[in-house]
């Protein structure tokens, strides 16, 4: 499969499986790991994203993150900074799902 059917795939995914992002996803206590699960393991095995923990930057995640929404991730831009701080500085949920 060729990049542009891969990429027109994962938007027809996102958008028809997926919805439109929640807005109460990215309010202040909410927990990081429902926000990955809900948006990131739509397209991603969680041992996937929890490898790069402790690897990559914070401005390594958000682009990652920038890239994943041009790919067709839906998420708002709270959520894609609460996402980025998740990913950078994982607090103790995001570490009890990797560990599954």
């Amino acid at each position: 499969m060729d990049f542009s059917v891969k990429k027109v795939l994962v938007c027809f995914f996102a958008v028809f499986v997926l919805g439109p992002g929640s807005p109460s996803a990215a309010r202040a206590g909410d927990d990081c790991s429902q926000l990955i699960v809900g948006r990131c393991e739509a397209c991603h095995y969680t041992t996937r994203i929890c490898e790069k923990l402790g690897l990559k930057s914070r401005s390594s995640w958000k682009r990652t993150v920038n890239n994943m929404v041009r790919y067709g991730a839906k998420l708002t831009a709270d959520e894609m900074k609460q996402v980025v701080r998740c990913l950078s500085e994982p607090a103790d949920d995001i570490a009890r799902l990797c560990r599954k």
